[in-house]
C-alpha cells in the first residue's frame, strides 16, 4: 500500500473505466485526468500502469479482445448434446445481459483506430464460428449453419447497437420467435 493510505489500483480497474468512459463519452474523454477523477485517484496511478494514453489505448484494445477471447475459449462446442436448447440459451443470455456496453464502446472506437478495428473483427469471426458449430451440432450443414448464426450474430449485435427500447415482455417474444425461425426445418437427428 502507497504513503497516502489508499490501496493501488489495479490495471484492470482503468483499462474497464477507460471502456466505460469510451461508452459513455466518447473516445475524446478516455483521458487520464478522467479516468483519474472518475476512479478518485492520482493521475501517478495511471502512469505506473502506462507509459502515456497510447498505450492505455492499445491495452484497453488487448484487454476486451482477451476477455472476449477467454470467454469463446471457455464455450465447449466438442460436446454439445443439446444444440436447439443451446441455441435458446445463447439468444436468452444475449437478450439478458447488461455486457453489451464495452461491445457498443468498441465497435464505436473500431470505427476510427485500425487496430481497434481488428481486434472487434477477430472476435466476430470466433463467436460467429462458435454458432456456426452450435448449429452444426444441430443438424444443418455448413453453409445453412453459417447463415444462420450470421443472422443470430448480426441480429444480436444490431440489437444491442441501436437505440430501440424494447420491453422485457416484446424482448422475450421476439426471442421465442427468432428461436423459432433459426432452428426451423432442422434435420431430424
Amino acid at each position: 500500500m502507497p504513503k497516502s493510505g489508499k490501496p493501488t489500483l489495479h490495471r484492470d480497474a482503468w483499462l474497464k473505466k477507460a471502456l466505460d468512459v469510451l461508452f459513455s463519452q466518447g473516445i475524446g474523454n478516455v483521458k487520464v485526468e478522467t479516468l483519474a477523477r472518475e476512479l478518485d485517484v492520482t493521475k501517478g496511478s495511471f502512469y505506473w500502469h502506462f507509459k502515456n494514453r497510447d498505450e492505455l489505448l492499445h491495452q484497453m484494445v488487448d484487454w476486451w479482445r482477451d476477455k472476449q477471447r477467454a470467454f469463446i475459449a471457455g464455450l465447449d462446442v466438442i460436446h454439445i448434446t443439446d444444440a436447439p436448447n443451446l441455441i435458446k440459451s445463447v439468444i436468452e443470455f444475449t437478450d439478458h445481459t447488461d455486457d453489451s456496453r464495452h461491445d457498443v464502446a468498441m465497435r464505436e472506437f473500431a470505427r476510427f483506430d485500425d487496430y481497434a478495428a481488428a481486434a472487434v473483427a477477430d472476435i466476430d469471426r470466433r463467436r460467429i464460428d462458435y454458432l456456426r458449430a452450435v448449429f452444426e451440432a444441430a443438424g444443418f450443414e455448413n453453409a445453412e449453419a453459417l447463415l444462420r448464426a450470421q443472422a443470430l450474430y448480426f441480429y444480436q449485435v444490431g440489437e444491442y447497437t441501436t437505440s430501440l427500447n424494447l420491453s422485457d415482455e416484446l424482448r422475450d417474444d421476439l426471442a421465442e420467435r427468432r428461436f423459432r425461425l433459426l432452428i426451423g426445418n432442422a434435420p431430424k437427428a
